[in-house]
């Protein structure tokens, strides 16, 4: 539930050096990640950021975030995390709270890098909306935004049904779902729909890497999701 596939530490360390290739940051950067997890991708930034640099994170998930609080926080204060439960019908359904209509508890133009690992997976539309205007608010201008998705067009499409680990057989326009029944086990959107949402936000798309899910060969990260970075113009 927490961390997918592949090994803690390894997939950790792999997204680590995507990071520092893609992120523009340095031992002094401000971070946000945004579905901390139990820390996945937090640990390997212990060793790395100065004292002068500050990582966020939070999560709608409790176990996590004492974990994190526990396990990191207690050894590297300036790493802080938060709860903030949400209504997600994969992962917690006791509260009325919503992606939607979440305020980011951050301050504006605050984050040298914002990323998100498996959550725009598991979120929809209206959701993911949402948080991209939020990081539009929080990151600063120059600044990169890393996200995963599963991303639907002509070259995943075709391959998916065929040689694809996942499928997404329930078409609503703009994204797909791969249960009807939970909605947000697994979302797949439009390429088109992605772009013009981050577009939309004052956003810049500067790398698009395919990932393998769909049987199609993944592109120079070899991982399971899309990726997307953006940076705020």
């Amino acid at each position: 539930m927490f961390t997918g596939s592949g090994g803690y530490e390894s997939i950790g360390k792999q997204f680590f050096n995507y990071f520092l290739k893609f992120g523009d940051i340095t031992p002094d950067s401000s971070i946000l990640d945004i579905g901390s997890g139990i820390g996945r991708m937090a640990v390997p930034f212990t060793g790395y950021l100065s004292d002068k640099g500050r990582y966020e994170g939070f999560d709608i998930v409790k176990l996590g975030v004492n974990w994190c609080t526990k396990n990191i926080t207690k050894k590297y204060p300036n790493f802080n995390f938060k709860l903030i439960p949400l209504k997600n019908d994969l992962y917690f359904l006791d509260t009325e709270n919503t992606a939607k209509e979440l305020v980011f508890p951050y301050e504006s133009d605050t984050f040298d890098f914002v990323f998100l690992s498996s959550v725009f997976t598991h979120m929809m539309p209206e959701d993911v909306e949402n948080y991209i205007a939020e990081i539009n608010r929080v990151v600063k201008t120059g600044k990169n935004c890393f996200a995963t998705f599963f991303i639907l067009d002509e070259v995943s499409e075709n391959s998916m049904n065929t040689t694809g680990v996942k499928q997404f057989p329930y078409n609503r326009g703009d994204y797909s779902l791969m249960d009807k029944s939970v909605k947000e086990a697994n979302i797949a959107f439009q390429k088109k729909y992605i772009t013009k949402v981050i577009e939309a936000n004052n956003f810049e798309i500067t790398n698009f890497v395919r990932g393998n899910w769909s049987g199609t060969e993944a592109d120079i990260f070899d991982q399971h999701q899309d990726i997307i970075i953006f940076k705020k113009k």
